[in-house]
């Protein structure tokens, strides 16, 4: 490895140290990367600091000791000390400890620097003196604007618009990820994570939600929380469980695939089965339509881009669709739709409304 003046955001974007950072390197990669971490101590820093950054944690570097010193005190201990011994047999007694001494230094400077190449490579699995970052991060968004997050545990958020999301990273990659949420928010966790914790534990003003490898929305609007779960399974404790002490009132419940539970703090307000990509499909990209009807396919864009939709044919409301369709607004999925019913899907001239059918 040439010896480049990386800056952090660059070890941050380079795979190979990630893998390093995240302990799945080549012994080769590791011994190439220590050797440039051990260069300087300005390498020392940014590797540290990009490390802290991509795995969430922060290491205490071991403190290398001053080999020189601790050889001078442990020759001093044992070259002082009195011997009845003749001054000659004295200085060679000196040199021989001396040169042997030396030896063993070189020999520990070596087992060190190793030492460091193992400690890099390994802090990932065995955790050894680690500081959980104290800060806590904070996303918003604005008006048309969505933002992802990927964590190192492979799971995934995508905050949707008029939304906040604050996240206090767990001590390692398996620990659970907690969520406070004020808007909606999609939740991708990993599915393959080697962790029986939960990836996210969701915070709302109602409740907890806590996923089992899974992927789900959560949307808190108008003084009450909604799940909406498209693959897996979640776990919701109502806030009135949380803040009781009294086991007969605590309020918790299981969330399927397929699922819409909307919830306050204290009760369930409305559980029924949907159609989830109806309302996941602004952060996938895709819907499926799973044999909607028209009237659903109608309600849904209504709900969701704010506008009027009407049937211009009422033979049409009871129509079937089916197919996956792909979108990143409402024009294109105005199309996508249109070329899977084979029946116009337009807007008014004010972009207020939305026609289905046309009349003759």
């Amino acid at each position: 490895m040439q010896e480049k003046d990386f800056t952090i955001q660059e070890l941050k974007e380079n795979s190979s140290f990630r893998r390093m950072a995240r302990g799945i390197a080549s012994a080769e990669e590791v011994q190439k990367w220590n050797r440039w971490i051990e260069s300087c101590e300005g390498n020392r820093m940014k590797a540290k600091e990009a490390t802290s950054d991509l795995i969430g944690f922060e290491f205490n570097s071991p403190d290398i000791p001053d080999l020189e010193k601790q050889w001078a005190k442990v020759y001093s201990k044992m070259v002082d000390k009195p011997k009845r011994v003749t001054p000659l047999s004295r200085r060679n007694n000196e040199n021989t400890l001396r040169w042997l001494f030396r030896a063993v230094a070189v020999i520990l400077i070596i087992g060190f620097a190793g030492f460091g190449s193992y400690y890099f490579y390994e802090q990932e699995t065995s955790i050894p003196q680690l500081e959980q970052l104290s800060e806590v991060r904070t996303i918003t968004t604005e008006e048309g604007e969505q933002k992802t997050l990927q964590f190192s545990n492979g799971s995934e958020v995508i905050l949707n618009s008029y939304s906040s999301l604050t996240y206090r990273l767990g001590i390692s990659n398996n620990s659970t990820i907690e969520v406070t949420l004020e808007g909606e928010a999609w939740f991708d966790a990993e599915p393959n994570r080697s962790s029986d914790q939960p990836a996210f534990a969701v915070a709302t003003p109602d409740g907890i939600i806590r996923d089992i490898g899974t992927k789900f929305l959560v949307t808190v609007e108008n003084g009450h929380s909604r799940v909406v779960l498209q693959e897996g399974l979640v776990e919701v404790e109502s806030l009135s469980q949380i803040e009781s002490n009294s086991q007969d009132e605590k309020v918790r419940f299981l969330i399927q695939k397929g699922e819409m539970v909307e919830f306050n703090r204290s009760d369930i307000i409305e559980r029924r089965t949907v159609n989830p990509t109806f309302y996941t499909s602004w952060a996938t990209g895709f819907m499926e339509l799973e044999d909607s009807s028209v009237q659903e396919f109608a309600e849904y864009v209504e709900n969701r881009f704010r506008v009027e939709v009407e049937i211009r044919d009422s033979v049409l409301i009871d129509v079937r669709l089916n197919g996956t369709v792909y979108f990143r607004s409402l024009d294109e999925l105005m199309r996508s739709v249109s070329e899977v019913i084979g029946i116009s899907v337009y807007r008014s001239a004010e972009r207020d409304t939305v026609y289905i059918g046309s009349v003759e």
